[in-house]
């Protein structure tokens, strides 16, 4: 997933890469894979890869890609996002650090923007706080969970109450954004900090079992054994993408490495060498299969960087 959506700009040129590596020093990487920084596993470079500790450093690389014009993105765990076999010709910021910490406090759950969520259920079942646990089979983070509002039956907009972001050109800010389905009211160039989730008391070892029983389900149901992006389409209103896939004839259909999962026909899997460029032409596969069939127009929930 990703902590910001991707923001437009100029490529990166000899000038800009030296204007970073006097900055940001070691924490700048150059022409760095992003294939395996992915659960696809595919896709080319980031022109320039950092990797952000703090908020003053986080506020600093803004800074530079906003001076500059740069394209910009923040990536997570990877686990919603499809990289272009090009790569990605601008600045790609990673966040780890203070943004890796987790604490409790009464029934909030503070967690940075870099915590994965099902870390946050195993923590909150721990404190013997319930309400997340459905959210344990979501694989990625908690900034890019926010951003899209990741969900199954229980939405992570659900339970947020206040979440820090940083803008480029602007001080830290503290918001309660609006969700919708599968998306939220963030700024494209905000980037999730922390985000404070507010559960209720429960009996520990009884959300513990609920954890362990999402994350048994999720492993149940969905094709884990091989690079996939995670669920490629929205649900359409009343209805769900994977039934309208399969009764759509496409379980199975493969444009090179890329596959419609057997398993679950929302996901397309990397089945060995597959490319953008493969499961970028299997999506169009499916969508027109979608609308022949059925009428509906299939809306993505991954992201192509």
């Amino acid at each position: 997933m990703t902590a910001a959506a991707s923001v437009p700009g100029k490529e990166l040129e000899d000038n800009h890469r030296a204007a970073l590596r006097s900055a940001l020093g070691d924490a700048v990487r150059f022409n760095e894979p992003l294939a395996p920084k992915t659960s696809m596993r595919i896709g080319g470079p980031a022109a320039a890869y950092v990797s952000v500790s703090t908020p003053a450093l986080l506020a600093q690389v803004l800074q530079i890609c906003e001076s500059e014009g740069l394209a910009w993105t923040v990536l997570g765990r990877g686990s919603n996002v499809v990289v272009r076999d090009a790569g990605f010709a601008g600045v790609v910021i990673h966040l780890t650090g203070e943004f890796t910490k987790i604490s409790v406090e009464g029934e909030t759950i503070r967690a940075g923007g870099a915590v994965p969520i099902v870390a946050v259920c195993r923590e909150a079942a721990r404190a013997g706080l319930e309400g997340a646990e459905e959210l344990a089979g979501i694989p990625g983070s908690v900034g890019g969970a926010i951003r899209m509002n990741a969900g199954t039956r229980v939405e992570i907009g659900d339970l947020v109450r206040r979440v820090g972001i940083l803008i480029p050109g602007h001080p830290g800010l503290d918001i309660l954004p609006q969700f919708a389905y599968r998306t939220s009211s963030l700024d494209r160039r905000a980037v999730v900090c922390f985000a404070d989730l507010v559960l209720r008391r429960g009996d520990r070892q009884a959300v513990q079992a609920r954890v362990r029983e999402h994350l048994a389900r999720r492993n149940a149901t969905q094709p884990l054994s091989l690079p996939n992006a995670g669920s490629i389409f929205r649900n359409p209103p009343g209805d769900f993408a994977a039934r309208l896939i399969e009764a759509a004839g496409c379980k199975g259909m493969r444009c090179g490495g890329a596959e419609v999962s057997p398993k679950h026909a929302n996901f397309i899997v990397n089945r060995g060498g597959a490319t953008c460029a493969d499961v970028l032409s299997l999506i169009d596969r499916v969508r027109d299969a979608v609308r022949q069939r059925h009428g509906v127009e299939l809306e993505l929930e991954i992201q192509i960087l």
